[in-house]
């Protein structure tokens, strides 16, 4: 099975260099993965509120393209392009902001992480897991005082507050 050959990410998060955020979804998996890999329903709760998506790809195979554009609330653009690196359909997401479609490295990444979106089966709905992976503890450090904790902490609750009514 796909998902056997990554490791559990429980078993080896480094509190020095890693950044996570859980929840129950009160939501059945497959429910919660549609929100993570079609991009109309990512665009719902991907970002925190005030701030939407305008456009969004999510090209959910090794070496896909994972785009977004958001608009701030004083109107301003920002593009982030990412890369996919695995999805174990219906369980987990991973990707990064090191690459970009097709294996290409990026110059100058904005974070430096590899992000990993994680399902499983829980009592009551589905346990999401987001972690953010960095290679230096410095930069987890500077992604936490930048927000991780409450932005994807948010994020997070977007996701809970919408995967139940679709």
């Amino acid at each position: 099975m796909a998902s056997d050959m990554m490791p559990r990410q429980d078993l080896d998060f480094d509190p020095a260099r890693d950044l996570r955020v859980e929840r129950l979804i009160r939501a059945p998996m497959a429910l919660v993965w549609r929100c993570i890999v079609e991009a109309e329903l990512m665009k719902r709760w991907w970002v925190p509120a005030p701030v939407v998506i305008s456009d969004m790809v999510i090209e959910p195979v090794p070496g896909g393209r994972f785009f977004t554009r958001m608009v701030m609330p004083d109107g301003v653009q920002v593009g982030m392009e990412m890369m996919i690196l695995r999805a174990d359909m219906g369980q987990r997401l991973v990707f990064t902001d090191l690459m970009t479609a097709g294996f290409r490295p990026v110059a100058e990444p904005m974070f430096g992480f590899v992000g990993i979106l994680a399902l499983a089966e829980a009592e009551g709905g589905t346990a999401y897991t987001a972690t953010a992976r960095h290679a230096r503890a410095a930069d987890a450090t500077r992604h936490g005082e930048m927000g991780f904790h409450d932005g994807w902490g948010t994020v997070a609750d977007q996701l809970a507050a919408l995967a139940p009514r679709i």
